[in-house]
C-alpha cells in the first residue's frame, strides 16, 4: 500500500496531504529547579535517538510524579509536556492557556508538586491537521480519589511563533459524579490516519471507545462485556499490543481480561480470562513486547510473562524475575518493579516504586521466559526518578492493509 502511494505521489496523481505526526523517543522525569539538592533532584531527559539511550540533565520548573504526558514531533523534538498540573512549552514556562489542567480540589492540593494520578494520559496527532495535537488525560475526583473525569485538551503548535497555545482544555469526555474509570489506551485506526481511544468504568463490564478523526473526537461508544465483577476491580495500567490487535484490561488483584480488537470497527471479541491465583501478586501495570506476542506484568516483587498467542494462556504464565531487594542509593529506597514502557529500541524499561537512581530493563522482550533477559538496576540514573514513566501509544503503526477500512490511499 505505501509503495503504491509513494509512486502515485511521485507522478503527481495524489496531492500531498500533511498532518501532525508524533514520536516516542523522549522520556522526562525528575524534579524542578526548587529541589533541595539540584545535583541529585534536578530534571532529566532520556533520548532514545541514541543507542544506548542518552541521559542528560535539564533544568525545568516543575516536578514529575506518576503523571507524565509528552508531545514530540515526527523527528523526536520536544514540543510540550505536562505533569498533570499544567502544560509547558520548550522554554519550560506555561504554554499560553496551559495552566490548570485537571482542575478541582485535587489540583489545588497538588498544584505546587505533581498530579497524584498514574500515567493515565497521552498525546495524539490530530488527523488531517497541521501541528495540532490532542492530549487525553484522566483526572482524580475528591474526596474518594475516583479516577474521573476523563478529558481532552487541544494543543496548536502553529501559534505563538511555534511555541504553541492550548486552544481548548479540559473538555469532558466522561463525567465524574462518583464514577471511576480504568487507565485509557490509544491505538491507530485501521485506516492509518485516525485513532481509537479505549477506556472503561471501574468494577463494571463497560468499555468505552472514542474515535479521533479530522472532524474531532466522537463517542463514547459503549460496549458491555459478558461478565460482571464479583468484587471491586483494582485499577492498574492497561495495554494494547503494538499491532493493535489485542487489548488487555488488567484488574490488579484478580486477573486479566484479554480481547481481540478490530481496528476498523472498534469491536472487541474473543474474551480470554487469566485469573491471578497467587494471593501475594498484585499487577501494577502491563506492557507488550514489540512483536505483540509477549505480555509483561509488573508487581512490586516480580515480573511475569504471558504468551497471548498460546491456546492456554494460563499455562504460559511464567515468572521471569524476582526482585533482588536492593535499594538505590540506600535504604529505604527500594527499587521494586513499577511502570514499564516499550522503548522505540524494542526494550522494555521499568521505573521503580520509590524515588531512586535506577531503572530495570528487559533487553530481549520478544523472547520467551528467562531468555527475555531482564536486568535489574540495569540503567543508572544521575538524578532521582519518582516513579515517572510516560507511556506512549504506538505512533508507528500504519494502516491495516487489505481491511475494509483501508481506503484512504486508494
Amino acid at each position: 500500500m505505501y509503495k503504491r502511494l509513494k509512486f502515485l505521489l511521485m507522478i503527481g496523481i495524489i496531492p500531498v496531504y500533511c498532518c501532525a505526526q508524533q514520536h516516542d523517543n523522549l522520556q522526562l522525569f525528575g524534579f524542578g529547579n526548587n529541589a533541595p539538592n539540584p545535583a541529585l533532584f534536578g530534571g532529566m531527559v532520556v533520548d532514545y535517538s541514541f543507542s544506548p539511550p542518552k541521559f542528560y540533565a535539564q533544568k525545568r520548573k516543575i516536578n514529575f510524579g506518576g503523571f507524565a504526558g509528552i508531545g514530540c514531533d515526527s523527528i523526536g523534538r520536544l514540543l510540550f509536556y505536562s505533569n498533570g498540573i499544567s502544560i509547558r512549552d520548550t522554554t519550560h514556562n506555561y504554554m499560553i492557556n496551559g495552566d490548570t489542567i485537571n482542575p478541582g480540589p485535587i489540583w489545588l492540593n497538588w498544584k505546587d508538586d505533581a498530579y497524584p494520578n498514574g500515567p493515565f494520559c497521552f498525546s495524539l496527532p490530530s488527523p488531517g491537521k497541521v501541528n495540532e495535537y490532542v492530549f487525553f488525560h484522566l483526572a482524580v475526583e475528591s474526596p474518594n480519589y475516583n479516577s474521573a473525569p476523563f478529558y481532552y485538551t487541544i494543543v496548536n503548535m502553529q501559534e505563538n511563533n511555534g511555541m504553541g497555545r492550548v486552544a481548548k482544555k479540559n473538555q469532558v469526555l466522561l463525567p465524574s459524579g462518583g464514577i471511576s474509570y480504568i487507565a485509557p489506551v490509544a491505538v491507530k485506526h485501521g485506516n492509518g490516519r485516525d485513532w481509537w481511544v479505549i477506556i472503561g468504568e471501574v468494577s463494571t463490564p463497560y468499555l468505552y471507545t472514542f474515535l479521533l478523526d479530522p472532524t474531532g473526537v466522537h463517542g463514547p461508544f459503549k460496549t458491555e462485556m459478558p461478565f460482571w465483577y464479583s468484587d471491586k476491580e483494582y485499577q492498574s495500567v492497561n495495554a494494547i499490543s503494538p499491532d493493535g490487535n489485542t487489548y488487555v484490561r488488567s484488574d490488579g488483584e484478580h486477573g486479566l481480561y484479554i480481547f481481540n480488537f478490530d481496528r476498523c470497527s472498534g469491536i472487541f471479541s474473543n474474551l480470554r480470562l487469566l485469573p491471578f491465583t497467587d494471593p501475594d501478586f498484585f499487577c501494577l501495570s502491563t506492557v507488550f513486547s514489540s512483536d505483540s506476542r509477549h505480555l509483561y506484568l509488573s508487581s512490586l516483587s516480580y515480573v511475569t510473562q504471558v504468551d497471548v498467542s498460546s491456546q492456554d494462556i494460563s499455562s504460559s504464565l511464567d515468572t521471569i524475575a524476582y526482585f533482588d531487594g536492593k535499594a538505590s542509593p540506600y535504604e529505604p529506597f527500594l527499587t521494586g518493579f513499577f511502570l514499564p514502557n516499550l522503548g522505540p529500541d524494542g526494550k522494555v524499561y521499568f521505573s521503580t516504586t520509590n524515588s531512586t537512581l535506577s531503572w530495570h530493563v528487559i533487553h530481549s522482550p520478544d523472547l520467551p521466559g528467562v531468555a527475555a533477559d531482564i536486568e535489574q538496576h540495569g540503567i543508572d540514573l544521575t538524578k532521582y526518578n519518582n516513579g515517572t514513566m510516560a507511556i506512549y501509544p504506538n505512533y508507528r503503526l500504519g494502516e491495516w492493509e487489505g481491511a475494509p477500512c483501508d481506503t484512504l490511499n486508494g
